[in-house]
């Protein structure tokens, strides 16, 4: 069996490698959301929780919530009403070259639980249309803070309501070519109990 550069010349290769890399720029400029590179923070709505979409949207190559990669956050398992938590985000996997993450706090119908604050420039809070928070990375935060990973810390407020907060992360394990194309998208989700203060 020929393979596609049997018989030509060298001249012709190189014309068609150029035509073919030129159809995949054309196609990554073409197709919305294949160009837009998220190094410096998802857009809102992605951290995956009720029926959202997550990173790998967009990134769409790797392996979902593959073994090779892990996302995790230090969320606690019970709150006092009005009171405040530090809540770590870290993402690991070998060779990481990049990470980001976006998270939500949100009761059972969905409404915003609490409230996030960045605790430095490596993070962001934005709202959503519907006023839902979500904490996300900054283009300061994409890069390791240490060999093979990344970690984010916020602060929540919980809500004065003593109800049940559900956690919604999705985190990308990238390898920092700043492409789509081979990371690997975590998500994970948690929930705290409420107890009336």
């Amino acid at each position: 069996m020929k393979t596609p550069s049997a018989g030509r010349s060298s001249a012709q290769t190189r014309v068609f490698e150029t035509r073919a890399f030129l159809s995949i720029v054309a196609l990554a400029v073409a197709v919305p959301g294949l160009a837009q590179l998220y190094r410096d923070g998802p857009p809102v709505h992605y951290a995956g929780g009720f029926g959202e979409p997550t990173c790998h949207a967009c990134h769409f190559d790797g392996t979902f919530n593959s073994p090779d990669a892990r996302a995790r956050a230090m969320v606690p398992d019970t709150f006092a009403s009005d009171s405040t938590y530090l809540i770590t985000v870290v993402v690991s996997k070998a060779d990481l070259g990049a990470a980001g993450f976006s998270m939500s706090s949100r009761f059972r119908n969905g409404a915003q639980a609490g409230s996030f604050l960045a605790t430095d420039e490596r993070a962001t809070v934005e709202s959503g249309p519907t006023g839902v928070q979500f904490a996300m990375h900054t283009l300061d935060g994409s890069d390791p803070v240490a060999p093979d990973s990344n970690a984010w810390t916020l602060i929540w407020t919980a809500p004065p309501e003593a109800d049940t907060v559900f956690f919604h992360i999705a985190a990308n394990a990238a390898n920092g070519d700043d492409s789509e194309l081979g990371d690997l998208i975590e998500t994970v989700s948690y929930f705290s109990l409420g107890a009336a203060r």
